[in-house]
Order: C-alpha cells, then sequence, then structure tokens
C-alpha cells in the first residue's frame, strides 16, 4: 500500500510541473503580438501635423466662398437680386422716371385756297403747296422744320363716285385705304376702329393709325373722309412723327376742319 501510494503522488507531481512548464513557454510568444499592436500604423498622432509654407497667423477659412444669405437679398421686379444695402437699379420702361415733358408746339396760322378743290381754309403758314395733280392738293413741312426723321403731310383729295354709293361704301373705302397705307415701308402697322364725324357739315368718318417705319421711326396719322352732295368724296390725311402726334392732330388738323369751307 505504501508504494502504491508513493507512485501515485510521484505521478501527480510529475503532471503539475509539466503544466507550469507549458504556462511558462506560452507567455513569450503574447509578447510578440502585444509590441506588434502598439507599433501598427493605424495609431494616431497625438499632435496636428504641422504645414509648411504657410505664413504665420494664417487663417485658412479666409478662402472660402462668402455667401449672402438670401433673406439678406432685395429683389428687384424682373426678379434679379441685389445685395442688401444696394442701390436699387431703375428698369426702363418699368420704373424709369417719366422724360421732361417736351414744351407744345406752338404754330402761326395762314388761309390756304386749293380752288382745284373748291375749299379753303387755315393751317400752318409757310407749308410748301403742291396742286399739280387735278382734285389734289398737297400741305408738306419744309426741310427745315422736319422732326425725327419725318415730314409732317397733310393731302386733300376730291374724288366722284356712282349715284348709290353711300355711308358704308364710305366706311369700307377709309378702311381699305388705312389698310393700303400699312403694306408699305411698315415693320409695324396698327389701326384705330371708324369713328363717325362731319365734314364740311356732311356726314363722315375718320380713323388714326399708328406705324413703325424699317428704320425705327414712328409716325402717326388720321384719314378723315364725307360724302358730299354732288357725288364727291372729301378726304384729309394727316401724317407725321409720332412723337408730335398730339400737336398735330388736335391743334392742325383740329384748325383745318373747323376752317374748312366751301368755295
Amino acid at each position: 500500500m505504501k508504494k502504491v501510494l508513493l507512485i501515485a503522488v510521484l505521478v501527480l507531481t510529475v503532471l503539475f510541473v509539466s503544466g507550469c512548464g507549458q504556462k511558462e513557454n506560452a507567455a513569450p510568444e503574447e509578447q510578440p503580438q502585444t509590441a506588434q499592436l502598439q507599433e501598427s500604423p493605424l495609431s494616431l498622432p497625438t499632435e496636428a501635423p504641422v504645414i509648411e509654407g504657410l505664413p504665420e497667423g494664417y487663417d485658412p477659412s479666409s478662402e472660402e466662398d462668402a455667401f449672402v444669405p438670401i433673406t439678406d437679398m432685395i429683389a428687384s421686379e424682373d426678379g434679379t437680386a441685389l445685395h442688401a444695402g444696394s442701390t436699387p437699379i431703375p428698369l426702363d420702361p418699368v420704373d424709369m422716371p417719366p422724360p421732361t415733358k417736351r414744351p407744345d408746339l406752338t404754330f402761326t396760322f395762314s388761309t390756304y385756297t386749293a380752288t382745284n378743290l373748291g375749299i379753303t381754309f387755315e393751317s400752318v403758314a409757310g407749308y410748301l403747296v403742291d396742286d399739280s395733280k387735278p382734285e389734289v392738293y398737297i400741305l408738306t413741312e419744309p426741310p427745315e422744320l422736319k422732326k425725327d426723321n419725318y415730314s409732317v403731310v397733310f393731302t386733300f383729295t376730291k374724288s366722284a363716285v356712282t349715284n348709290n354709293y353711300n355711308m358704308n361704301n364710305l366706311k369700307t373705302d377709309i378702311r381699305n385705304f388705312a389698310a393700303d397705307l400699312g403694306k408699305i415701308n411698315y415693320q409695324e402697322w396698327r389701326v384705330s376702329d371708324v369713328a363717325e364725324r362731319t365734314l364740311l357739315g356732311k356726314p363722315g368718318y375718320y380713323i388714326t393709325y399708328r406705324g413703325v417705319l424699317f428704320d425705327g421711326t414712328i409716325v402717326r396719322g388720321r384719314v378723315h373722309m364725307a360724302l358730299l352732295d354732288n357725288n364727291r368724296v372729301l378726304s384729309i390725311h394727316y401724317t407725321g412723327p409720332g412723337e408730335y402726334n398730339t400737336d398735330y392732330s388736335n391743334n392742325v388738323f383740329t384748325r383745318i376742319r373747323s376752317t374748312l369751307k366751301a368755295l
């Protein structure tokens, strides 16, 4: 029995010594792994890297774009944005201040007698007269008085019509006359509706127009026709520069109509 117990104690001792030896041999193998982890390139530096070549006190944020918030911008009427505090730019012709009104034209009137038409009237003195054609009488503004590269012209005509010619025919003729005027030399042409107005005390119609020549000149005019008793149609056609239409339509044309008399 004693020998058996002694052998068992020896075996346990050997096993214990062998286990301790394995643990001591395994410990050195873990040290290289720990050292390798500490030397890993993924570790972050504790201090920020120093960038060479920049001046001392340089602020990198100065290179960023400066944005103005939308709430700090003013939108003009055409949708373009203006920086806050800037002076709004007037938009022509939306909000431009009205131009300085030019003085109204003044006229000196004189009596004209169109013998070939059997009429007399007053118009601006000094106009050039052309009565070379029968039943046509033309007054033209002298070249030195021309405005906006367009001369004022008043053309008087008298033409024969048939016995059954009536006011409906007259209305058609005045519309056709105005339409035909715009077919030559004009890039834009607009005509008003026909309105009733007497001439020489006889029933008639008048029509106004506005045209733009190919060189950009704006032209305004008026045509007035009346059916006379002796199967004749009397017509007055005024044409002039658009900027001065009020002066000639309201003053000169009205003066002609109010002073018009038959010989």
